[in-house]
């Protein structure tokens, strides 16, 4: 069955596969793909994604080589040729478009 959650968005200057946190709903299907991703060998085996309590509700935290990354509402988890980074929806946009929006 197709993720709701994870797309393919159109470049500059590249597509690439990104999750964006809507609502806490869809954490754990971001978790599960980095998971996949690990598992593929896309991704270094250090790279985990965790579910924690922020002070505005449930965050996102990609853990990495350089420490760790908060996936917050609005945000863009994506996997691109550099591997795994988040975006504010402002910088994702400003570099991708849904190829489904006019």
């Amino acid at each position: 069955m197709p993720s709701r959650v994870i797309r393919v968005y159109q470049p500059w200057p590249t597509p690439v596969r990104a999750a964006r946190y809507t609502d806490a709903s869809v954490l754990p299907e971001i978790s599960a793909w980095v998971t996949r991703l690990r598992e593929q060998g896309l991704v270094p085996p250090d790279v985990d994604f965790a579910i924690r309590d922020g002070a505005d509700g449930l965050v996102g935290v990609l853990g990495d080589r350089c420490g760790e990354h908060e996936l917050r509402p609005t945000g863009f988890l994506v996997f691109g040729r550099r591997g795994l980074r988040i975006l504010d929806e402002a910088s994702f946009f400003g570099q991708y478009h849904d190829p489904d929006v006019g």
